[in-house]
C-alpha cells in the first residue's frame, strides 16, 4: 500500500509540473478573478473568505488545498483589486503561492456595462520533504537531487459584465518562468510553468419570486495538457440559498449547495465524483470543498 500510495504521489507532482500547475476550485463562480485578473473587483461585493479542499480521504497523504482570498472594488479609482493565498499538500510534496490581481474598469454612463481590463502577478514555491520520501525510495538519485523552487510569473485579462451576461478571457503563467525540481537524467526538456489561457461565461436569468439561474462554462487550454471543458448551473434564491450542478467533461460531476449562515457570512459545500480509473481501487475517491465568505460591505 505505501509503494502504491507512493505512486499516486509522484503521479501527481509530475502532472502538476507538466499541466495543471495552478490551483483549483469546484465553487469558480465565487472566485471570477482567480482566473481572469480583470473581474477584480468588478462584482462590487467587497469581501474575503478562507476555503479548503481534500481529495482522495481514503489514501494517505491525498492532496489537500487551504486557500484564504479578498476580492475589493476600488471605487473612486474606478478599480478593483484581488489577492489570492493558498497552499496544496501531496504526501511528501507541497505547493505554496501567491496571486496579486488589480483591474482598471471602464464604466458606461449608466453603470450597469463594465469592462475590467487587469494584471496579475503570481509567486509559487515547489517544496518536497525528503525526510518523508527516504524511507520508500531508498537512494534515488533524481529525487536525492530535488531543491525547493521559487518561481514568479505574470498573467493579464479581460472581462466584461451587464449585470446578467458576463464573459472574460485571460492568460496566466504568461511569462513561463523556469521550474525545475531535479535535474532528469537524458531529459529534452527542462521543468517550467506552462500558460493557462481561461476563458468563462455566465447569464443571469430572473425566474421571479426571488429565484435566479446562472448557466455557466469554463475553458481552460493548457500548453502541453489536453483542454478543459466544464459547464454548469447555479440556483439562488433571495442570495440566501444557493445550490448548483457543474460538469468537466471527462473528469467529474460536481454538486455544491450553500447559504447564508448570517446576514453577511456565506457557507458553501461541494462534492466532486471523479469519472477515473482511480474509483475502481477504493471508496472515498472523491472530493470535498468547503467555503466561508465574509462580505464586507453593510448594503449586501
Amino acid at each position: 500500500m505505501k509503494k502504491f500510495t507512493l505512486a499516486i504521489t509522484l503521479l501527481l507532482v509530475i502532472n502538476g509540473l507538466s499541466a495543471q500547475q495552478l490551483h483549483f476550485t469546484s465553487q469558480y463562480l465565487q472566485h471570477n478573478s482567480m482566473y481572469n485578473a480583470g473581474a477584480a473587483g468588478i462584482a462590487n461585493k467587497d469581501m474575503i473568505g478562507i476555503s479548503f479542499r481534500s481529495m482522495w480521504s481514503s489514501f494517505p497523504g491525498n492532496p489537500r488545498t487551504y486557500m484564504v482570498y479578498g476580492d475589493a472594488n476600488l471605487e473612486k479609482l474606478k478599480a478593483g483589486m484581488g489577492a489570492y493565498v493558498y497552499r496544496d499538500e501531496t504526501g511528501p510534496t507541497s505547493r505554496t503561492g501567491l496571486q496579486l490581481a488589480f483591474s482598471k474598469h471602464v464604466i458606461s454612463q449608466d453603470g450597469k456595462r463594465k469592462l475590467g481590463l487587469g494584471l496579475e502577478v503570481r509567486g509559487l514555491q515547489y517544496a518536497i520533504d525528503k525526510n518523508k520520501l527516504s524511507g520508500s525510495l531508498g537512494s534515488d538519485p533524481a529525487l536525492a537531487g530535488a531543491e525547493n523552487k521559487l518561481a514568479f510569473d505574470a498573467g493579464a485579462g479581460a472581462y466584461y459584465t451587464n449585470g446578467k451576461l458576463s464573459v472574460g478571457a485571460a492568460v496566466s503563467q504568461l511569462v513561463q518562468s523556469k521550474l525545475q525540481l531535479a535535474e532528469v537524467p537524458n531529459a529534452t526538456q527542462g521543468g517550467k510553468l506552462y500558460r493557462h489561457y481561461n476563458f468563462n461565461a455566465n447569464y443571469k436569468i430572473h425566474t421571479g419570486d426571488d429565484i435566479y439561474i446562472i448557466p455557466n462554462a469554463l475553458v481552460r487550454v493548457i500548453e502541453n495538457s489536453p483542454s478543459e471543458y466544464e459547464f454548469g448551473a447555479l440556483v439562488n434564491y433571495q442570495e440566501k440559498i444557493w445550490w448548483g450542478l457543474n460538469w468537466r467533461i471527462e473528469q467529474f460531476w460536481s454538486l455544491q449547495a450553500g447559504f447564508k449562515i448570517l446576514k453577511r457570512v456565506g457557507l458553501t459545500y461541494s462534492y466532486d465524483y471523479y469519472q477515473s480509473p482511480i474509483n475502481n481501487f477504493t471508496e472515498g475517491s472523491g472530493a470535498h470543498e468547503l467555503g466561508l465568505r465574509f462580505d464586507l460591505k453593510k448594503d449586501n
